[in-house]
């Protein structure tokens, strides 16, 4: 097998992407071809796979390839983990819109933040595909990297002989609100995937869950042919977040930005009418009436804001982390990380097929969905490609939101292959997050994002 990774120095998914990689008995070796700017990190995540060759007793050649051509020849599976710009940039999406009244705290979907972002991702990831049609024509995308509805958008509009499927592990959370609120805990060792996919159905619990990345919903929920969508609303009227006795008025502790005990999901489901899947600090960046100054900022739902240094710190504990690996001065943990590409990697290597959940185009999986717009449902992967499992409809209030998203993503999207300023205010225009700011002021955050990210934004400037 001949994988190459885009952003191979990401030293938040690397070390657990590839352990699952390693994990694999189907494979026993072939070429791991990373491709990073950052060569500190990109350096420790080929000393760490050295290391995991050793352990494994597998035979990958590993390579640090500058050329991005050279490094998609002959590939069989590419992973997409990069961010172009790195922190730097990010600061940038993240801090510059406060001063005109939008605060956001996480900075990887939607809102200003998250269409800056798309505009210095997008148009790299619609290169790479194009290269890949090219090089390694007829091999596998799976892409991580964020934001993820207009990143997986752009490859898919590249892409003639590649196959683009989008991941995100948020449906994940399901087993931690499926336990409490039907008795239906995960089994004590029993890995999500399985529990997901396997034993959930075992227990007569049939569902659908559709929307757009970090926007999913629970749509439809039988146990045993019975409709239990009632009983979910039911413990939401009753309960503010998961495990607590009661209604409060915010949450319990608050103290860590990545905390997630469901009081945006809860508030959501209780006037809504249905679960979200997604944490609650996505899903705040959604709707301003859920991260405005009157609930400080989603503080009183629980949600914190993760700063960039937050982020460089903890970046720099991870790099610390595999490069004691890479030195043989730290135990490996084995256990599978619950991420789906590796399950995708061994159907199509294995010719078997997998269920995952997957962002892609809309070919009719949400029917009230513009065609061709990325949204995420559950799919069955094989060999022979991606089928998704149609989703039919989204009800109600949902629909709507989902169908305004999708519309934004549209013009993120082209703003970002076409470098249009026009578009990209028209896209801020429409983002109901952009609430916070007057709306005369939004060419004018526009060009302060352009040109405080203008290194990464060619298009734009040329």
């Amino acid at each position: 097998m001949n994988l190459t990774v885009i952003g191979g120095g990401s030293v938040n998914w690397m070390r657990y992407l590839m352990r699952d990689v390693y994990l694999m008995d189907e494979v026993e070796g072939g070429e791991i071809r990373l491709v990073d700017p950052n060569r500190e990190h990109v350096e420790a995540v080929a000393g760490m796979l050295k290391r995991f060759n050793h352990v494994r007793g597998k035979s990958y050649q590993v390579k640090i390839i500058e050329d991005r051509r050279e490094a998609l020849n002959g590939a069989d599976f590419v992973m997409t983990t990069f961010s172009p710009g790195a922190m730097d940039a990010f600061w940038n999406d993240l801090e510059l819109p406060i001063k005109y009244g939008i605060r956001q705290p996480v900075s990887m979907t939607v809102g200003p933040c998250g269409i800056s972002a798309s505009l210095r991702t997008a148009p790299v990831a619609y290169d790479i595909v194009e290269e890949m049609e090219t090089e390694c024509p007829g091999a596998w995308l799976l892409n991580v990297t964020n934001p993820m509805s207009v990143v997986t958008g752009a490859m898919s509009r590249a892409a003639v002989k590649t196959t683009v499927v989008g991941l995100c592990h948020e449906f994940h959370c399901l087993p931690a609100y499926l336990g409490p609120m039907l008795g239906l805990e995960k089994p004590a060792g029993m890995d999500t995937l399985e529990y997901l996919y396997r034993w959930l159905p075992e227990q007569g619990f049939q569902y659908q869950v559709a929307g757009v990345n970090h926007f999913i919903w629970l749509t439809e929920a039988r146990l045993h042919g019975e409709d239990v969508l009632p009983k979910l609303r039911a413990y939401c009227e009753a309960h503010w977040e998961l495990g607590d006795g009661g209604k409060q008025e915010g949450g319990s502790d608050g103290s860590r930005s990545f905390r997630n005990r469901g009081a945006v999901k809860f508030a959501l489901c209780r006037q809504l009418g249905y679960l979200p899947l997604v944490g609650d600090r996505h899903l705040v960046e959604f709707l301003p009436s859920l991260c405005n100054q009157r609930n400080g900022w989603a503080m009183k739902y629980d949600v914190q804001k993760t700063t960039v240094d937050a982020r460089r710190f903890m970046k720099s504990e991870q790099l610390r982390q595999i490069q004691a690996i890479a030195a043989g001065q730290a135990e490996i943990s084995w256990e599978r990380s619950g991420e789906e590409m590796v399950q995708i990697i061994r159907a199509v290597t294995t010719g078997t097929s997998t269920p995952a959940i997957v962002n892609i185009p809309n070919r009719g999986q949400i029917s009230n969905l513009p065609e061709g717009s990325v949204v995420e449902t559950l799919a069955t992967v094989s060999r022979e490609g991606v089928q998704p499992v149609s989703a039919g409809a989204l009800p109600g209030s949902i629909g709507s939101l989902c169908r305004l998203h999708a519309d934004i993503h549209e013009l993120t999207l082209r703003a970002a292959l076409e470098g249009s300023r026009e578009l990209l205010i028209e896209a801020l225009s429409l983002d109901p997050l952009s609430a916070g700011a007057d709306f005369s002021e939004l060419p004018q955050l526009a060009d302060e994002l352009l040109l405080a990210n203008r290194e990464w934004l060619p298009r734009f400037f040329r």
